[in-house]
């Protein structure tokens, strides 16, 4: 693939943003506005700039506009608002468990039955308004039951990566459902449902992010004594090549999809421009791990050892040259 067909695709990616950008600004933030002065709330500033420069922005015009590309369409003013809603669902959801510390049979009747819910605080209100607009408005709405069956599973079992005795192998299952799940539901907002080849895709990548995630939450996590397979890695090095594997079953999966070479080659590419950071970071984990040793105990060291700047030229030149790399590999 040459130089300008990355150029073209960065283009489309781009303008994407932008659109959504401007969507966020006559519906999104108006409609965050609206639902703080209708239930008599706020969205803390943090949990804001979350929906707005994540959820609401980078998800929706990254993730699901490149689905319907990989389909050859286009991402309807419909889909991009379920998205965009679910973007505030996301963050909403954790304060339910976390802040309202709601029982697990609450946030279940929210799920599934959010008509029925009394709802006594900000946070459930809001998460009881949308979760009603998804469920009557999703096309596939068995499809969309089953994916909010799974983040709200996998969101329960999360607590267990507060127990420093956490087996690796249960860290690791945690991990990947939690990554994935967070993508597929947003899948399952949109026209078409993920069909069993796109689940396995979605899986993969969804795996590789919440990896990503967790690598860059390096000192987030340490300070709330969350244990991740980032932060107890033994062995950075090894620790890198498992990544690239899981990128290379990624990958084929994508390239076994029954969709056109072009679209597939397109939508691999943006896929692996996260994973492409994440490598960085990894890289300068490794150089830490030599630097000491031996196995790093990220619990004794500073804030500046654990924080990788992708804004750093010879990050963002490491960050290109895999970028160009990981579509290539199987």
């Amino acid at each position: 693939m040459n130089f300008f067909r990355y150029i073209n695709i960065a283009r489309k990616v781009y303008k994407e943003i932008k659109v959504q950008k401007q969507f966020n600004k006559s519906f999104l933030i108006p409609y965050l506005n609206e639902l703080e002065k209708k239930y008599n709330g706020v969205f803390q500033p943090e949990q804001r700039k979350k929906i707005t420069d994540y959820y609401g922005l980078f998800i929706t015009s990254f993730l699901c506009s490149s689905y319907k590309r990989l389909y050859g369409r286009t991402l309807s003013n419909e889909e991009r608002k379920r998205a965009t809603l679910f973007g505030i669902l996301t963050p909403v959801g954790d304060d339910l468990f976390d802040i309202d510390k709601l029982d697990n049979e609450s946030i279940r009747q929210i799920t599934f039955h959010p008509e029925t819910f009394e709802a006594a605080t900000f946070s459930s209100r809001v998460a009881k308004e949308i979760q009603a607009y998804l469920l009557n408005t999703v096309p596939h709405k068995e499809e969309y039951i089953k994916a909010s069956k799974d983040v709200l599973d996998i969101q329960v079992e999360t607590v267990k990566q507060t127990k420093r005795d956490i087996s690796k192998d249960e860290m690791q299952r945690i991990t990947y459902k939690k990554g994935a799940v967070s993508v597929i539901i947003y899948h399952q907002c949109l026209n078409e449902a993920a069909d069993a080849k796109m689940l396995e895709v979605l899986f993969l990548i969804g795996s590789l992010y919440q990896l990503g995630n967790d690598i860059f939450d390096l000192f987030k996590d340490v300070r709330d004594n969350i244990y991740t397979l980032v932060n107890t890695c033994d062995d950075y090095v090894q620790f890198k090549n498992d990544f690239i594997e899981r990128v290379k079953l990624q990958n084929e999966k994508i390239y076994a999809l029954p969709y056109s070479q072009k679209d597939k080659e397109d939508f691999c590419i943006v896929m692996n421009t996260i994973n492409a950071r994440s490598l960085v970071a990894i890289d300068q984990f490794i150089a830490t791990q030599k630097k000491y040793g031996s196995k790093v105990d990220w619990w004794k060291l500073e804030r500046k050892d654990m924080i990788v700047d992708m804004e750093k030229a010879y990050n963002i030149l490491k960050w290109l040259k895999y970028i160009f790399k990981l579509p290539g590999l199987i």
